[in-house]
């Protein structure tokens, strides 16, 4: 009885957990559906499924258009993003193949 108490507060604590984090990806979402054209580093972050360490990694390298207004926030357009990720596209073995 006593490990199924635990097993559940346990469970509770991450679909808590889960439950934050969808709450904002849906605000991040909401943003961009409603017109706002730039996300933080946090949300860019939440949206790619990587970590905030990550994205400041691909700043410092340059890999990853950004802006930084004022030298202070660090902002990223998402149609800039977007272009960035479909940019780094790899063909698959098969249209290799047929492009042979």
């Amino acid at each position: 009885m006593d490990k199924k108490k635990c097993f559940n507060t346990e469970a509770l604590k991450r679909l808590d957990q889960l439950n934050d984090k969808v709450s904002e990806l849906a605000k991040a979402q909401h943003k961009a559906g409603i017109g706002f054209d730039y996300v933080t580093a946090a949300e860019l972050a939440e949206l790619l499924g990587e970590s905030l360490r990550t994205i400041y990694g691909r700043v410092y390298n340059k890999q990853i258009p950004f802006y930084k207004p004022g030298g202070k926030i660090l902002l990223f357009k998402i149609e800039e993003v977007e272009k960035w990720i479909k940019s780094g596209r790899h063909s698959s073995l098969k249209e290799i193949k047929q492009n042979v």
